[in-house]
């Protein structure tokens, strides 16, 4: 134990309940596919229990990278389907291995946009990091992670994939792409029209250049008829904002 604890029991106490809080995070998701899973793979844990009543039965998961935040969509949606869509080359054996078991997993090997044509990937240190947009200087500053090389990746509009390959439309959608969240619901006009949830990762500040920011997806998403239900566990309180998960329902 760090000594200044022993001296300062309310820094103790809000240690222990943090700690306490962790151990039963992570103990709702005992004997299901997600048991595995670290604290920084279930962020969305709370936003997904919120739609229990609910549940989903067909999931886009875009920006699959190795399969964690299906997972534990799965442990919570067992019968749902999931269609993962992965552009990176070097996620697809992980995504493989961590979902060989599962059932109704369907993985789509393109990255989505508003429209089709082919783009470099700029893949980062850290490679769920990487993103179609070029990485800003607070992605570096921050979390100490920048372009490592580049991945020519093909680019398609949603509902043209979803119409081409026939695929049962959303009931949920969740994206974390880095950034290019806004680019792949603008081509995902038909199919924000079935679907009654959005989990999405939010910036309050540019890790990547150009990219739109909470207010710019709230607006998005409320044009369409979707209104900001749930901020996600990893929204810090009394300090500055920076990213989150957050939960969009249809009204």
């Amino acid at each position: 134990m760090r000594l200044e604890l022993l001296y300062n029991p309310r820094l103790l106490i809000e240690r222990i309940a943090i700690e306490s809080q962790r151990r039963r995070r992570l103990g709702r998701l005992k004997n299901t596919v997600a048991a595995e899973l670290k604290l920084g793979h279930i962020d969305s844990l709370e936003l997904l229990e919120l739609i229990k009543s609910q549940p989903p039965e067909v999931i886009y998961d875009i920006g699959a990278n190795i399969g964690t935040w299906l997972l534990l969509a799965k442990a919570l949606f067992p019968d749902a389907r999931v269609d993962a869509f992965e552009p990176l080359k070097i996620h697809f054996k992980y995504f493989e291995k961590n979902t060989q078991n599962i059932s109704d997993v369907y993985l789509h090997k393109v990255a989505l946009g508003s429209s089709f044509c082919s783009l470099r990937m700029q893949v980062a240190t850290f490679s769920d990091a990487s993103s179609l947009l070029e990485i800003a200087p607070a992605t570096e500053e921050i979390y100490g992670v920048y372009k490592d090389r580049e991945e020519e990746v093909t680019v398609i509009p949603l509902d043209e994939y979803v119409s081409a390959n026939k695929l049962p439309l959303p009931d949920l959608i969740k994206l974390d792409i880095q950034g290019y969240e806004l680019e792949a619901l603008k081509g995902a006009e038909n199919c924000l029209k079935y679907a009654k949830y959005i989990i999405l990762e939010v910036s309050f500040i540019e890790f990547y250049r150009g990219q739109p920011l909470f207010h710019n997806m709230v607006e998005f998403l409320q044009q369409r008829n979707f209104y900001l239900h749930a901020f996600g566990n990893n929204t810090p309180l009394g300090k500055e904002l920076s990213q989150t998960d957050v939960l969009f329902m249809r009204k």
